[in-house]
């Protein structure tokens, strides 16, 4: 089979959707609990917590898909696309794995040290990072909270950058892409 029409594996397939999905409430659920319901109110509480657990899942779900990028590697990336295409499609893949994790370790610290405690779904997790305010002057909590967002608005944006390179190969080059990561025929 040409590398145009070979697939990533079903299990490669599953976790990216099912990430993809994931991020899209991670984004909807973040913008909502820091700006549209009140400040320690129960539903920002609820949403807090909700946000954790699936941030505490998508770790686990990340790992995984690393390890399944190392145990079946990716399709090549089909021959008619240019050496920039080629290069902006690697350095885009390793952003959409990079950015991930990072942005979890973040929301775990800024979680830690605010004194919160990482729960998934009520169950609590390992305390990594110990409760403190601040270290030399700067409010961590807070610093972290701002780092932790700007890098999901980023990882959003590295996002609908990959979603359109997927549309500008299929509907303007002509040549699909999509295929690879969908679970129809053809």
């Amino acid at each position: 089979m040409s590398s145009d029409h070979q697939r990533y594996s079903i299990v490669a397939r599953i976790l990216h959707w099912a990430m993809a999905l994931m991020f899209l409430f991670m984004w909807a659920c973040g913008y909502a609990m820091t700006t549209l319901v009140a400040e320690d109110g129960p539903l920002e509480e609820f949403l807090f917590g909700l946000h954790i657990s699936v941030g505490v899942t998508l770790l686990g779900l990340l790992i995984a898909r690393l390890a399944v990028r190392i145990l079946t590697p990716p399709p090549p990336l089909p021959a008619a696309l240019t050496r920039f295409e080629r290069l902006g499609s690697r350095l885009a893949h390793v952003g959409l794995y990079l950015l991930p994790a990072v942005v979890i370790a973040i929301g775990w610290a800024e979680t830690d040290f605010g004194g919160h405690g990482v729960s998934w779904f009520g169950v609590a997790m390992p305390k990594v990072l110990p409760t403190r305010d601040e270290l030399f002057g700067i409010e961590l909590e807070d610093l972290l909270a701002d780092l932790h967002m700007w890098l999901a608005y980023s990882m959003l944006i590295l996002a609908a950058v990959h979603v359109a390179a997927v549309a500008k190969h299929r509907w303007v080059d002509k040549r699909d892409v999509l295929h690879r990561m969908t679970f129809g025929g053809g």
